[in-house]
């Protein structure tokens, strides 16, 4: 990584700094927590991924994990579950150990045993693990840091039990466990205060969005690539701004641009971008208009064999279909969600569809039951013929949840029954109430593909 021109590493390597700077030196700080935004997200991810690698920066050795907290009952357990398996799954580390000729006698497999167990104390037993794991390094000397970055959470006051316990219990000398909380919400503050005496709250000022644009302006200012990722850059503005004539100036020369680069694919994705952009205006006869546009422009690419198109249409349908539902035009929208799932099925992007599907169905819900059961059920037949990985990234547990109801309204038991047993084997045995405490959270959102989530 080559962070001297590239912006993003640039800003990895300054989160780097204040942990080598206010961390590092401390022996006595266990409790770390990152203060982050929302849109630092993927980058504070990006940084623990760095980490995990031989090529991070901080001095402290990672374990990383983004296993899910549902509850404090059993958090520990299926963070040693997944650390195992990471474990056993990272050959490449086995292989550098032996290179070098390293000792780390460290048995896993004791592990193992130990979590089958029904009456291990996980909690004790992850403590175990981390002192153990800590001790077997090449080098003692240095901390070891369980890095913790859950991709979804059930509850934060929860969450700050579980780790509270954890410290209670009492961490093993020269481990730390790092944290996120999102700086405008601090969730864990006086779960920092609690145990102030071993804790540190670390915040770094990015510009993120400033990074991006960089890179996306670098490169030859005559490629049209480029210059259509200006182009964005100041569309985006124009949106933030509110600045409906900037807007259309900026979306206009996207498309000139990009009809000048000779690429259908690239055409037809300015007139998706430009239409994605004005619906923060509600133009909806403009959003439509480059729709169908861009549509026929990207079916012609296809036609030709740049199968780059294929996206693009998809994307395509999804917008036409939430512009037909804002304008309550809800019977054409289902239709076009429909017919996004059935693209996605056709060009490979089967997960796609089950998105597609939930949304259609749900515009109609309460004024066609009839169709409303018809797709909640053509969704779930085909979500789980989807493979259990591919699964877990998709919205099918929504799908199961309203197809489980209609079955049980309809007294269909055994159905009910094959339900329960495919979504326990993917989701959990708490899979429909986690279900639904995450659906009262969307309730307050507009169901749409927009902000889906």
């Amino acid at each position: 990584m080559n962070n001297e021109h590239n912006p993003i590493a640039q800003l990895i390597t300054t989160i780097q700094q204040k942990w080598i700077d206010e961390v590092s030196p401390h022996d006595h700080l266990q409790l770390i927590r990152w203060l982050i935004r929302p849109d630092q997200a993927r980058l504070y991810e990006g940084f623990l991924r760095l980490e995990s690698t031989p090529n991070g920066g901080i001095p402290d050795v990672p374990i990383v994990l983004l296993t899910a907290f549902e509850n404090k009952e059993t958090h520990s357990q299926k963070l040693i579950q997944d650390w195992i398996e990471t474990y056993k799954k990272d050959e490449k580390l086995q292989q550098d150990l032996k290179a070098k000729d390293l000792k780390f006698n460290w048995e896993v497999s004791e592990y193992e045993a130990k979590l089958q167990n029904k009456n291990t104390d996980y909690n004790l037993l992850l403590l175990e693990m981390l002192s153990t794991f800590q001790k077997a390094m090449p080098n003692p000397q240095l901390s070891l840091a369980l890095s913790l970055y859950p991709y979804s959470i059930e509850s934060t006051k929860e969450y700050a039990k579980w780790i509270d316990l954890m410290i209670t219990l009492g961490l093993p000398d020269k481990v730390r466990l790092m944290f996120f909380d999102y700086v405008e919400e601090r969730h864990f503050d006086e779960l920092s205060k609690t145990h102030q005496g071993i804790s540190k709250s670390l915040a770094v000022p990015i510009d993120l969005q400033g990074a991006i644009n960089k890179i996306a302006a670098a490169g030859d200012p005559n490629d049209p690539e480029v210059q259509f990722r200006q182009c964005m850059i100041e569309m985006s503005k124009s949106v933030t701004k509110k600045n409906l004539p900037r807007l259309h100036n900026w979306g206009k020369k996207g498309l000139m641009v990009t009809q000048k680069s000779g690429s259908k694919s690239a055409f037809a994705t300015a007139h998706v971008i430009y239409a994605g952009m004005l619906f923060n205006f509600k133009e909806y006869q403009i959003i439509e208009e480059l729709l169908q546009k861009g549509m026929a422009i990207a079916k012609q690419g296809l036609s030709g064999g740049d199968d780059t198109c294929k996206p693009i249409i998809v994307q395509n349908y999804g917008y036409q279909a939430s512009c037909k539902q804002l304008q309550k035009q809800k019977d054409i929208a289902a239709d076009l969600f429909c017919k996004q799932a059935e693209m996605s099925i056709e060009y490979g992007f089967g997960p796609q569809a089950l998105t597609a599907w939930w949304l259609g169905y749900n515009v109609i819900k309460k004024r066609d039951k009839k169709r409303y059961t018809n797709i909640v059920t053509e969704a779930y037949q085909y979500g789980v013929s989807l493979a259990p990985e591919l699964i877990k990234s998709t919205c099918l547990a929504y799908i199961a949840a309203d197809y489980y109801n209609s079955c049980e309204k309809n007294r269909n038991k055994e159905e009910c029954e094959s339900i329960d047993t495919f979504m326990k084997e993917i989701e959990g045995e708490q899979w429909r109430l986690t279900v639904e405490t995450h659906r009262k959270e969307m309730e307050k959102k507009s169901l749409s593909i927009l902000n889906w989530f």
